[in-house]
């Protein structure tokens, strides 16, 4: 089902056990400490409400989808798949989805509330240090930016961290081959600010598209009706004239002015590799206006260590492009640490198959600091880090199996890049290719492997179901 706003996606979560209230968290440590501690122990949604000097209601919700089981209930699918199962659904719901334009309706709870002029105050809403080492405020860690293109009419919505600046003013980094800053530097270049919109709390499935990058010239909105399987109801905000749900939480109005005209300094921020790295003048949004809807919902997202976690709609744009590169007989793709050991599991059917899935999949638009890459025989479950190790530690041969590219790229936030090199431009690092498939051309004689097969253990767990389950809540 498509949830018509965060909050009705939050009771959703409520109804399976997926949320945990918390009441008079300070906004300086335990909001973001809590988050932290919560998405290493693969826990449940937090909502907080009741901060001190804010009114009761306005609240922060933290990690809506970040555990597999709420990704699938904000996508409608099974809750406990496996997830290779449940990767294969969702790919055969992109493959089937039809993309559908928002529909504009005149009203929505987001006009409830409005500030204008010198009533324009950001700070009103609670917003947490993320991190003990953030150089401010971060409003923007889940929000959709978004602009007009000038030329072509289509609208965009990015991703982009936000961090406040004052009562009128939030920063934003775009990076260069982001589309919102193409499409930014054409009203630059014009000599004009860009029109912007920035929704900072809104129901996951829209929110999601806004980090997907299609194509240039197609509207995320579109995404989001084909996945959501109905249209995204939006409100034309009155100064822009740009779209925005109808049911988002709140949102600010303003223009982007060109970068010789007016920057901040922006960070340092926790990024998602687990470190601080990027920091520096940034574009500012100037708000004119803000509408929020009784009782807004700001909704955080912040980069954490990446212990644990995988956003495995990356992994199925990675299939989709091995597959798209005539790499066949892939049988799943995973990473870990999101992404930054990826592996890719696939039947072997000629000799070099692996070396070619390894290549491909390194050479990946999303690739940035993905740098250590695997490949995995059928038999192994590229989502159980134990067997991705064991077939690591026992079918590679150091001295043939593996591969260093080097001078490939990687993004600001790598802590690897020398401070020289980060100076000079040059955002390149090697990438490790491992080839952990058993030998093509002897892998009939590889030695046996002592495991149950699938059809063995599942008759047993089958029919151990409620001994096995005890067994596990002792461990």
């Amino acid at each position: 089902m498509a949830y018509s706003s965060l909050d009705a996606f939050i009771k959703a979560a409520e109804a399976v056990d997926e949320v945990q209230h918390v009441e008079g968290a300070d906004l300086e440590l335990d909001v973001g400490c809590l988050t932290e501690l919560a998405a290493e122990r693969n826990g449940p949604m937090l909502v907080f409400d009741k901060f001190a000097g804010y009114p009761d209601g306005f609240r922060v919700a933290a990690n809506a989808n970040r555990t597999i089981r709420r990704f699938a209930l904000a996508m409608g699918l099974p809750l406990d798949l496996h997830p290779l199962e449940l990767l294969r659904l969702w790919r055969d719901k992109r493959t089937s989805a039809v993309p559908l334009s928002a529909t504009v309706v005149k009203d929505g709870p987001v006009l409830e509330n409005m500030m204008q002029g010198n009533d324009v105050d950001i700070e009103k809403f609670p917003t947490p240090r993320w991190h003990t080492g953030d150089g401010g405020r971060y409003i923007g860690t889940q929000d959709m930016v978004i602009v007009r293109d000038p030329e072509q009419s289509w609208v965009n919505m990015g991703c982009y961290r936000g961090m406040i600046q004052g009562r009128d003013r939030v920063s934003f980094w775009i990076n260069p081959q982001k589309h919102g800053r193409i499409i930014a530097q054409k009203y630059w270049r014009a000599g004009k600010a860009a029109p912007v919109a920035v929704v900072f709390g809104c129901e996951p499935v829209t929110w999601m598209t806004a980090s997907m990058s299609p194509p240039f010239g197609i509207s995320e909105y579109e995404l989001a009706g084909a996945y959501r399987g109905a249209p995204v109801d939006v409100v034309e905000l009155p100064l822009t004239g740009l779209p925005v749900p109808a049911e988002a939480e709140l949102v600010i109005e303003g223009e982007i002015p060109p970068e010789s005209e007016e920057t901040a300094i922006e960070g340092p921020f926790g990024e998602w590799p687990g470190y601080y790295t990027h920091q520096g003048p940034e574009a500012v949004v100037r708000i004119k206006r803000i509408y929020y809807r009784d009782n807004p919902i700001i909704a955080g997202a912040p980069p954490l260590r990446p212990i644990g976690w995988s956003n495995f709609t990356n992994y199925v744009h990675l299939w989709e492009h091995l597959e798209r590169s005539g790499i066949t007989d892939v049988t799943g793709v995973w990473g870990f640490n999101n992404g930054l050991l990826t592996v890719v599991a696939l039947r072997q059917r000629y000799a070099g198959h692996a070396k070619q899935a390894l290549i491909t999949a390194a050479g990946f638009r999303h690739g940035d600091m993905k740098t250590y890459y695997v490949t995995v025989d059928e038999d192994i479950d590229p989502t159980h880090l134990d067997e991705v190790l064991w077939a690591m530690c026992t079918r590679v041969d150091p001295a043939t199996a593996v591969d260093v590219i080097r001078d490939a790229w990687t993004a600001d936030l790598d802590p690897r890049v020398s401070p020289a090199k980060r100076e000079a431009g040059d955002l390149t690092v090697g990438r490790m290719l491992i080839n952990a498939c058993r030998p093509f051309s002897w892998r009939d004689q590889f030695a046996k492997t002592n495991v149950f097969s699938a059809e063995e253990r599942n008759k047993v767990q089958t029919k151990w179901r409620d001994l096995l389950e005890h067994l596990g809540k002792k461990n």
